[in-house]
């Protein structure tokens, strides 16, 4: 099943290069992120759209473009990102992966129905992912193999057998969501 990957773009940015450090300007960064993940669209099918603060000095009615295949909006003036994920993901629910590590975001994610990754594990993805040129389905480091569920149908008793480690049903999932990334 398709899903669209969502991102607060400047928590992945704070993620990636960290803010504010006399570095590179925001803009540059803005520039920065959008080549790395259009990079990373040729290489992976999931559609990915990034959302952007534009609350203090964007435009009113804030901005929608597509750039390097990736859909990128600005939230409108007086409007946080945050916010602007939360409709987003309230309208789509379960069609979405959102990548933030804003726990209020992860919380509205997750009582819409889509599934949560942190910008941290989002950004170790796109480090990882094969360059450009590669053709997917050829063995780069995100080709996971699938396992399937392994549980094994209910005998009737509550004894817990198997893996105590085991991850629970809902994480091994959103894991392989993760590994289709």
């Amino acid at each position: 099943m398709a899903f669209t990957v969502l991102i607060d773009g400047y928590n992945l940015i704070a993620e990636l290069w960290g803010m504010g450090r006399g570095g590179p300007t925001l803009e540059r960064q803005r520039a920065d992120l959008l080549a790395l993940l259009g990079d990373y669209r040729r290489v992976r099918p999931n559609p990915l759209h990034v959302v952007f603060d534009g609350w203090r000095a964007g435009e009113p009615t804030g901005g929608r473009e597509r750039v390097a295949g990736v859909e990128v909006t600005f939230s409108p003036k007086g409007v946080t990102a945050d916010e602007v994920i939360r409709d987003l993901v309230r309208e789509g629910g379960a069609a979405y992966l959102v990548v933030s590590s804003d726990a209020q975001v992860r919380r509205w994610a997750t009582a819409a129905g889509a599934d949560v990754a942190d910008a941290a594990t989002f950004a170790a993805r796109l480090r990882a992912a094969p360059a450009p040129a590669a053709e997917p389905g050829e063995g780069g480091p995100l080709d996971v193999a699938e396992t399937g569920d392994e549980d094994a149908a209910w005998s009737g008793h509550t004894v817990k057998k198997g893996n105590p480690r085991r991850r629970s049903k809902r994480q091994r999932a959103l894991d392989r969501k993760l590994g289709r990334l």
